[in-house]
This record gives structure tokens, C-alpha cells and sequence, in this order.
């Protein structure tokens, strides 16, 4: 049976109007709490056959203890009315175990988050405790309701239409509820970050313009700090000015970034994440990058690293290279 084995949870579920069932804070809450942690109710691992899965799904669901049938049956169906109602109430309500992964689990309390483009809490399948964890990506204050995001960033007409596609709903919150203006400047702001993502992606610019590439993940932090993103976006943009760093032999900011994206992925997945545990070796030894070195053009050593205590502005300057 699906559980959250997280003692004295800082919440409660909660009617919320017009989403129907949620959960919401019931104390403030600081950002990086481990909300929940939840085993899934089943897999999808054993669904291969796609003209069977329905009755596959009827077959998990049977074998389920009754308040595991319970717990299945009373999560929400986007698609009501339409055929199939098992794989509906999983395609409504399925989290991958793992970014890469196709296979799915159920966790009925997770499924009990509502979704919010500007989300306060981040989920993260954990492959070691087999377990999705959700934790607070910022100060939640008493009374406020937790959420998640179920989509990928963009402007707010792109969300909607995934939303609507996929999840049947119009999504009214904070983020899309702006007033008209400001709505469309963070429109445009979404968009250029899009941009940006694309530009730090391209292997090309990396290699032989890393100032470029550096200079647009500053710009994308910017962004995210307008935006107030703090889910799994900011750790993921300070690896790439980790890699950006580490593959032109500059050992003392690669260590920086990689501090950062530690400090920043600890918050969104906890500090029993892989991925904090390889980049706490990467922050110690930035030569144990793959593609360390490829070239020497900023090479440095950890110790060349200035003090960022108490000189937060000039290592800000030097970080980000604003002194060259």
C-alpha cells in the first residue's frame, strides 16, 4: 500500500475551490522540508501490451488491499466520460520514476497536489529509498496550498494548451492570473529564456565562445530571479555553467557552480539525491567531469577561488566573469 512516511506532515487535505481536493499547509513550512515520501501504490513496469492495458490495469487494481482500491479509485479522472477509465485515472495521476524513465508509479498523496506554474514544492523519484519525495522549493506559509508544476516552462498560452490537452483544465494560477501587462512581460521573459536554454545547449557555442554561453546563463538566472523560479530549473542552469567552466580548464569557478547547483538541487531533491552526491564530488574535484580540460583557455586552480563571504558582490563579478 502507498504511503507517505514523513512524521507529523506539515499539511493537511483540504477541499481548495475549484480544484476539488488538496493539500495545504497547516504551520509555515522553510523551504527545502521534505514534504513527503511515498512509495507507489503499483508500477506501470508490467503494462507492455497497449491493447491489453486496460485490463491489465483492472487485474493491478483487483489485486490491490481494499483501501489500496480505495486510494486508486478516488483520484481524479481528467477524462471522465471517455473509454477506459483505469488508464485515464493513470494517465491523470502517473509520475515517471525518473526523468528518463517510461515506466510510471501511482502515489495517491502526491496525486493530491495541485498543479501551479509558479510551484512552492518539487517532486523527485528516489531510485534509493524507491520512493517519490516531494520538498518545499520555498518559505510555504500556514494556510497556503502546495504545489507542483505538471509541465515544462513557457509562455502562458503554451501552458494552457497543455494543460487543456492533457489534463482537461484551465490553469488559473498566481503566474497566469497576472494582469494583462505584466502577464505578457513574463510572456516575453518565458520566451527569451527558452531562447537562452537553447543557446547554452549548443555544443558549438560552448567550445568555441564559452564567454557567449556563460553570458547567457547569467542572463537566464536573471530571468529565473524576476520569475522567482526555485524548482529543479535553477540547479540544472548552474550545472551548465558548471560544464561551460569545467570544459575550458577553470577549475576554481566550475567548483563554485557546482557548490551552487549542490546547494540548489539539495533544496528541490534532499540530501540523499544522486545527484547531490555527484555534485559534491564535482564541487571537491572539478577534473572528474568527463569532459574536463578539452581545452585550457580559462585554466585556473581551486585556490585561485576568492572569498565569496562578506564580498558578495565581487564574487558575483568574478563568477561570472563581469571582471575580464
Amino acid at each position: 500500500m502507498s504511503r507517505s512516511v514523513v512524521e507529523d506532515a506539515p499539511f493537511a487535505q483540504q477541499d481548495v475551490p475549484g480544484k476539488g481536493k488538496g493539500l495545504v499547509a497547516c504551520r509555515d513550512i522553510a523551504a527545502g522540508t521534505l514534504l513527503i515520501k511515498e512509495a507507489p501504490l503499483f508500477t506501470t513496469e508490467s503494462l507492455c501490451n497497449a491493447s491489453t492495458i486496460e485490463k491489465d490495469l483492472a487485474q493491478i487494481v483487483k489485486s490491490l488491499s481494499k483501501e489500496g482500491q480505495r486510494a486508486f479509485l478516488s483520484l481524479h479522472n481528467n477524462f471522465k466520460g471517455e473509454p477506459n477509465p483505469f488508464s485515464n485515472i493513470v494517465r491523470s495521476n502517473g509520475y515517471p520514476l525518473g526523468p528518463s524513465s517510461d515506466i510510471g508509479g501511482i502515489f495517491p498523496l502526491v496525486s493530491r497536489i495541485n498543479h501551479s506554474c509558479l510551484p512552492n514544492a518539487q517532486h523527485a523519484w528516489s531510485e534509493k529509498l524507491k520512493s517519490m519525495l516531494v520538498h518545499a522549493v520555498r518559505d510555504i506559509k500556514n494556510g497556503e496550498e502546495l504545489t507542483l508544476s505538471y509541465l515544462n516552462a513557457g509562455p502562458s498560452t503554451t501552458r494552457q494548451y497543455i494543460l487543456k490537452e492533457n489534463f482537461r483544465f484551465q490553469c488559473t494560477c498566481e503566474l497566469c492570473s497576472l494582469p494583462s501587462e505584466e502577464l505578457k512581460a513574463s510572456d516575453e521573459r518565458l520566451l527569451q529564456a527558452q531562447k537562452l536554454d537553447e543557446n547554452i545547449g549548443d555544443s558549438k557555442t560552448v567550445r568555441n565562445s564559452p564567454e557567449r554561453a556563460l553570458a547567457d546563463c547569467r542572463a537566464l538566472r536573471d530571468i529565473y530571479e524576476v520569475e522567482q523560479v526555485a524548482d529543479l530549473r535553477l540547479p540544472r542552469l548552474y550545472y551548465d555553467a558548471f560544464q561551460i567552466c569545467a570544459m575550458h580548464g577553470d577549475r576554481a569557478r566550475a567548483s563554485a557552480f557546482a557548490r551552487r547547483a549542490r546547494q540548489t538541487r539539495m533544496i528541490c531533491e534532499g540530501k540523499d539525491s544522486e545527484e547531490v552526491a555527484n555534485l559534491t564530488l564535482l564541487e571537491k574535484e572539478p577534473d572528474k567531469y568527463e569532459n574536463f580540460g578539452v581545452t585550457t583557455k580559462w585554466k585556473t586552480k581551486i585556490g585561485d577561488m576568492p572569498e565569496e563571504e562578506g564580498q558578495e558582490q565581487e564574487f558575483e563579478r568574478w563568477l561570472w566573469k563581469l571582471n575580464v
